[in-house]
């Protein structure tokens, strides 16, 4: 039997238990008062909860039903920093299983994350012999046809367009990361028809180096062009997430508001059946079961 890992960085339930969900992030650490204010604030906003955990069930149902007919698959969710942990579930595994495939749920390749995602498998493993598959990334041809369909609502209104991922710090190259989003922008593009769109970043955290340019750096450059408004399409996510229904739906929609510039914002694929069929082929071509 095969045990498929859907690995995420996971999110609270209740608002209650944001401190001790960030007090996991910083390892023990004091949290600043104001990243914790912000993050309280996230959380208000989406009635307590992010939307993501019930995603990414959703999504678990679908894809073993479409994995049923390939034979034994087993299909669990494991966190980076929520419960379930990533070393807790990895560490209770029977050791009946020939092989475990970790599929981390970003869409495009990184370093960082696979860094950040392998280290705790390797410590629930420790000890165990079992084949370990890790999936450094999702980016496929499907994935920017899921895209282009939502995104093409958006054209009898919208001229101008603006793709995006979450920053990451330059901690390790990730020169495959910011090639991944000028990719998919640049192919989105070709399907539309778009002959003007922007890349850009963001959440770039407050220390360090992190990758550019962000989203607020291209205000000039928008004037430039007589932007008035702009459609955002997050592409370097898979699902809904608090970094796109606060850092992108209020605070980049205010900074762009203040400006004069009109915000709207694509919907991500999320647990949609297309969704679920871009896992479902990932996990086969891992498992050598799709030609």
């Amino acid at each position: 039997m095969k045990k498929v890992i859907l690995l995420s960085y996971g999110s609270p339930e209740r608002i209650e238990d944001v401190p001790a969900y960030l007090s996991g992030i910083f390892e023990g650490r004091p949290v600043p008062e104001k990243i914790m204010d912000e993050n309280i604030k996230k959380y208000e906003m989406v009635n307590g909860h992010s939307p993501s955990n019930h995603i990414i069930k959703n999504l678990m149902e679908k894809v073993e039903r479409l994995l049923a007919k390939y034979g034994d698959f087993d299909i669990v969710d494991a966190y980076k920093h929520w419960h379930p942990g990533i070393e807790e579930v990895v560490s209770s595994l029977d050791p009946d299983y020939e092989e475990i495939i970790a599929l981390p749920l970003f869409a495009f390749k990184s370093n960082n994350i696979k860094k950040s995602y392998e280290i705790p498998l390797q410590k629930g493993l420790n000890g165990k012999n079992v084949k370990l598959k890790f999936i450094n990334g999702l980016d496929r041809n499907i994935l920017a046809c899921m895209w282009a369909s939502e995104i093409s609502r958006y054209m009898y209104e919208y001229d101008d367009f603006l793709f995006t991922a979450h920053s990451l710090p330059l901690i390790d190259d990730e020169s495959d990361y910011v090639n991944s989003l000028e990719r998919n922008a640049k192919d989105i593009s070709r399907i539309l028809g778009i002959n003007k769109y922007y890349t850009a970043f963001y959440s770039q955290g407050p220390y360090g180096k992190w990758i550019q340019p962000s989203i607020y750096d291209l205000l000039d450059q928008f004037r430039k062009d007589n932007v008035d408004s702009i459609l955002v399409s997050p592409v370097g996510f898979l699902y809904e997430h608090l970094e796109i229904l606060y850092d992108l739906d209020v605070k980049y929609r205010d900074f762009l508001s203040d400006h004069g510039i009109k915000y709207a914002r694509a919907r991500t694929p999320s647990d949609s059946d297309e969704m679920a069929v871009l896992l479902k082929n990932i996990i086969l071509d891992s498992a050598g079961l799709r030609d």
